[in-house]
């Protein structure tokens, strides 16, 4: 057991240095505050487009609510990870432009300490910095026409490892609690070049270097109505905490100056509520509400925006199997299907998102391969913006063994 332990552990730490490494995405819209968040939603969740808060079960893992930890059974280790692939397509006005990325989403091992106590650790990312884009204009300068471009580029992320724990008060109640550290970096850089060798041209680079701690804290309560009914509430929160970090500018044009100083940056609070309901095993429905409070936090924007937008996301998702102890290997497949709308702290439009899933158990084991496609839109083009296309294809594997379990015959 302390072996297969280590193995794991070993592997996030792996898995730390490409989550570190990687580009996470393609996006415009990353280039402000601390990029595009990455909800913490794991294989089964995916599937059901983000559906998190309000869900509650003994083969998966869900850090979005570590109140869910102690629901894993007593004999059970739970090894999960989950990788990705997206496609972008961006449109802006008469111009069009596709890209793509493949990458890492987590890993995560879940267990039982007692019968009231489960446990979590898990690698994530919190965020993703990802841009590169341009543009070509002329000015008057002289009675001449001077053309130059203009040129914006981003790479980096925060990801963040968690520790989590959760209890079961009595019954139907319990309670639980991440702690996360988070690391990573931002750069951020704008070129201004002219064609003509007789005007100077301007570089500006920025870099965030963050390593902070913070913690989230979970409850659900759950309530059997009659034999087949299954009601379950999930609250979670985040206060908003003190980022820390470094903040370092760098000025290229006449002269070179450059700012280094540390940064009173804050990670916004957050706020999550959802429910969800099950009939007899099969049939499993929910809603989430989640607020990131960006409006109240300081937080980092290479254009000096005045203040961001509060994030306001709900997600509907449903399940269905149609007989989990079924002889036929069809009636035992997970069909899951969610849909989300999402305001960001960037911009004012709204976004939304549908994402299909299926979750494949293996014939020998409780493992359960799943495969989800989501599609989302972000942004929009009128009036000079520019609007998102994602369709994002991801795979992971929820491995559920029994390896607590001693035979007692020799």
């Amino acid at each position: 057991m302390r072996k297969l332990l280590l193995i794991c552990i070993l592997l996030m730490y792996v898995a730390g240095e490409m989550l570190v490494a990687q580009n996470n995405t393609n996006s415009p819209y990353t280039r402000y505050g601390f990029g595009r968040l990455e909800d913490p939603a794991f294989g089964r969740c995916f599937g059901m487009g983000g559906l998190s808060i309000g869900m509650r079960g003994n083969a998966n893992v869900n850090p979005a609510n570590p109140a869910s930890y102690s629901a894993v059974d007593s004999m059970t280790f739970i090894f999960d990870m989950g990788v990705s692939g997206s496609l972008s397509h961006f449109k802006d006005g008469a111009s069009q432009r596709t890209t793509g990325t493949g990458n890492l989403d987590y890993l995560a091992i879940q267990f039982s300490a007692t019968k009231w106590m489960g446990i979590s650790l898990g690698l994530m990312p919190y965020s993703s910095v990802g841009y590169d884009f341009g543009s070509t204009d002329s000015v008057a300068m002289n009675s001449d026409y001077y053309r130059y471009n203009r040129s914006y580029k981003g790479t980096g992320g925060i990801s963040q490892v968690y520790l989590g724990l959760s209890f079961n008060l009595w019954k139907r109640l319990s309670i639980g609690a991440n702690a996360y550290f988070l690391w990573g970096e931002m750069m951020h850089n704008k070129t201004l070049s002219f064609e003509s060798s007789s005007l100077y041209s301007s570089n500006f680079t920025s870099n965030l270097h963050v390593y902070s701690f913070n913690f989230r804290y979970g409850l659900q309560y759950t309530e059997r109505i009659a034999k087949k009914h299954l009601l379950t509430l999930g609250f979670a929160y985040e206060n908003r905490s003190r980022l820390h970090g470094t903040y370092e500018e760098t000025l290229i044009d006449v002269d070179t100056t450059m700012v280094s100083t540390s940064v009173p940056l804050q990670f916004p609070s957050f706020y999550g509520a959802g429910i969800s309901y099950t009939y007899d095993d099969r049939l499993t429905i929910g809603v989430d509400y989640s607020l990131y409070e960006f409006s109240k936090a300081k937080t980092f924007n290479v254009n000096k925006i005045d203040s961001l937008n509060n994030r306001h996301k709900c997600v509907l998702g449903a399940e269905y199997i149609h007989n989990p102890n079924g002889m036929r290997y069809v009636d035992r497949v997970r069909w899951r299907i969610g849909a989300e709308l999402t305001t960001p702290y960037v911009s004012d439009v709204l976004n939304y998102g549908l994402t299909v899933g299926v979750g494949f158990p293996l014939k020998t084991a409780k493992t359960i391969l799943n495969v989800a496609f989501k599609y989302d839109k972000i942004g929009s083009s009128a009036k000079g913006g520019i609007r998102e296309d994602c369709f994002k294809l991801s795979f992971s594997a929820t491995i559920n063994e029994t390896w607590f379990f001693k035979s007692k015959i020799r």
